[in-house]
């Protein structure tokens, strides 16, 4: 029986290396992975499978490759939290999955599965953790990863109520485990379990295994509701917790150290003096300041309920990430 081809962009990034090696687990799936020539391809090491070399800022690259494909499932992206410019994310973040849509309607590709991010909604509390049914907060506009896929992603609900496009959306939290070659965000990971004094800030995060979004995302391609958005979160901890779990997994004595939110509010008025003064942009913004001192926290119910996601064991993920650091020298 003929395996259907599933097109991954971001092939060599956390999230992108993960979906491949499950979808070469299938019984169903052929992966393409996407990547630019020139990548660090470390991510998909030991992965065979068929590799398409392109840039997805390249209509004449994605078409080539959509064309063959049968699903897509749209990954890459500008992740980059510290340019404070908004033109690089409008070109890759918007403008190529605005592309990508076009492309999936004119080769009547199965389903897109558009990979967003979950500060597109509102976060709650432990009690009462954000959903699918909050809105995107205004605030968070100034922060341009975030407000580039929260207009990517109504560019994909645009298309599927005006031009009968079929596709889902997918909202992954914190995502920890092994093939994370930047890397992105294992450096929180790394940071927690080299160092025997650890400065934490005061929030926390809804932190979740990549293999279980992977796993998510691979069964969106036939399961839920074409337009719908599903958060993919794991276990809601605040970040002392998490590096607590950092330091059981490296059997290190450590001494966590709060930072006081104070700090971030300081921190965050001096970086808006200094642009408003001096026009100098400098490597962090308020906005992205204050997102560390909330309780970042995301319900996984839909997804569980409609994807089967399944549960996510931080100190496992901790443990699997850690494992594969240490066996590529970081």
């Amino acid at each position: 029986m003929r395996k259907e081809r599933v097109l991954v962009t971001g092939a060599n990034g956390l999230l992108g290396a993960n979906i491949v090696k499950y979808l070469l687990d299938s019984d169903n799936y052929h992966p393409v992975a996407m990547i630019r020539s020139s990548c660090n391809r470390l991510s998909l090491e030991g992965l065979n499978c068929e590799i398409f070399e392109g840039e997805i800022t390249n209509n004449s690259d994605l078409e080539k490759v959509i064309k063959t494909c049968d699903y897509v499932i749209h990954s890459a992206a500008l992740t980059k939290q510290n340019i404070n410019d908004f033109s690089p994310y409008q070109k890759i973040n918007i403008d190529v999955t605005v592309a990508i849509a076009s492309l999936c309607l004119k080769h009547k590709i199965k389903r897109l599965v558009f990979v967003s991010t979950a500060n597109c909604f509102t976060n709650g509390t432990l009690e009462k953790p954000g959903h699918e049914n909050t809105s995107f907060m205004d605030w968070l506009k100034a922060v341009p990863y975030a407000y580039s896929k929260y207009l990517a992603q109504q560019e994909i609900i645009n298309r599927v109520q005006n031009d009968n496009l079929d596709a889902v959306i997918v909202a992954p939290t914190f995502m920890l485990g092994e093939r994370d070659a930047g890397p992105s965000s294992g450096v929180l990971l790394l940071y927690g379990s080299k160092h025997k004094i650890t400065f934490y800030p005061p929030g926390g995060k809804s932190f979740v295994a990549v293999k279980e979004v992977a796993k998510a995302i691979i069964q969106s391609l036939t399961k839920g509701k074409k337009g719908s958005c599903y958060l993919l979160s794991g276990e809601n901890l605040t970040y002392r917790t998490f590096f607590e779990l950092v330091h059981q997994s490296t059997q290190k004595k450590g001494l966590l150290i709060p930072i006081p939110k104070l700090l971030f509010s300081l921190l965050g008025i001096l970086a808006f003096g200094i642009k408003k003064i001096f026009g100098i942009q400098v490597p962090f913004h308020s906005s992205n300041l204050r997102l560390l001192t909330l309780d970042n926290y995301f319900s996984n119910q839909k997804a569980m309920l409609e994807l089967g996601m399944q549960k996510t064991d931080v100190g496992e993920s901790i443990e699997e990430a850690l494992v594969w650091y240490g066996r590529n020298g970081y």
